[in-house]
């Protein structure tokens, strides 16, 4: 079964500066890989997969729907738009690797992209901050330190950027 996104293309798109013809096949596998790298080591397992099972049953409530709401959703946008700008103009197909460019149309350099995509990275780790202090005065049963899946992790540090190994 495919998994459940918390957060919809059209959302993306219409919340960021993406616009509205934006690849949505190589949008979706963005979203998916920010839902699990970035939202469940934020909420652990247990609390991941309950706000997975009342989204798609379309019973959250309470503190859980605000947690989606207010953080989740912020998050997994800004760090998905952060991610999707640094690939964007790439593409692998029978070919090969290819960078897209216009006819025209100047290119953008790399820092160019990489001071765009921050952008997006620093206000998703300005939600993951907040959520840091709402967890602590909402607490729920479901986020646990230490669990036998993933476990939440409370200093979650988002990076994105080109990283090419350690010097």
């Amino acid at each position: 079964m495919p998994e459940l996104l918390l957060v919809d293309p059209q959302t993306i798109m219409t919340d960021t500066i993406l616009s509205g013809n934006v690849d949505v096949d190589k949008l979706l596998p963005i979203i998916k890989e920010t839902q699990l790298k970035t939202i469940e080591e934020l909420l652990g397992t247990e609390l991941y997969d309950k706000i997975i099972a009342d989204k798609e049953a379309n019973t959250l409530t309470g503190n859980y729907l605000i947690l989606l709401n207010d953080y989740i959703k912020p998050i997994l946008i800004n760090q998905t738009v952060a991610s999707y700008i640094l690939i964007s103009p790439y593409t692998v197909g029978n070919g090969g690797f290819f960078k897209r460019t216009y006819n025209g149309v100047e290119t953008t350099d790399n820092r160019e992209v990489d001071r765009v995509s921050q952008l997006y990275n620093s206000t998703a780790q300005m939600y993951v901050n907040r959520f840091n202090k709402w967890i602590v005065l909402n607490p729920l049963t479901e986020y646990k330190t230490d669990q036998n899946e993933v476990n939440a992790i409370n200093n979650i540090n988002l990076n994105n950027g080109w990283y090419f190994g350690n010097r």
